[in-house]
């Protein structure tokens, strides 16, 4: 795979607020799944293509990863929480 091309300045900006916005909407249960996957795709896109330059919008960049993380966490474990809690209670 060959290496991404630096991202311009109002590219990094504009994927950093995306993945903020997008990273908010993943906190959503079920429907928010894609939309924190595209959250840390634009992360993963960003950090890859960011030159040595400053990044105005980072705190929005690092926010938009931690949501989508924890709308992830929230999707997988639920479930799983869930579950343990109904077979704990079948047992009399």
């Amino acid at each position: 795979m060959k290496p991404l091309p630096p991202l311009t300045k109002v590219e990094m900006i504009e994927r950093s607020l995306s993945c903020f916005h997008l990273g908010l909407l993943g906190l959503l249960p079920f429907i928010g799944l894609p939309m924190a996957v595209r959250s840390l795709v634009h992360f993963r896109r960003v950090t890859a293509g960011q030159s040595a330059g400053w990044n105005p919008a980072r705190r929005y960049l690092h926010w938009g990863a931690r949501c989508a993380w924890i709308g992830l966490a929230l999707f997988l474990l639920l479930p799983l929480v869930v579950a343990i809690g109904m077979f704990i209670s079948s047992f009399p």
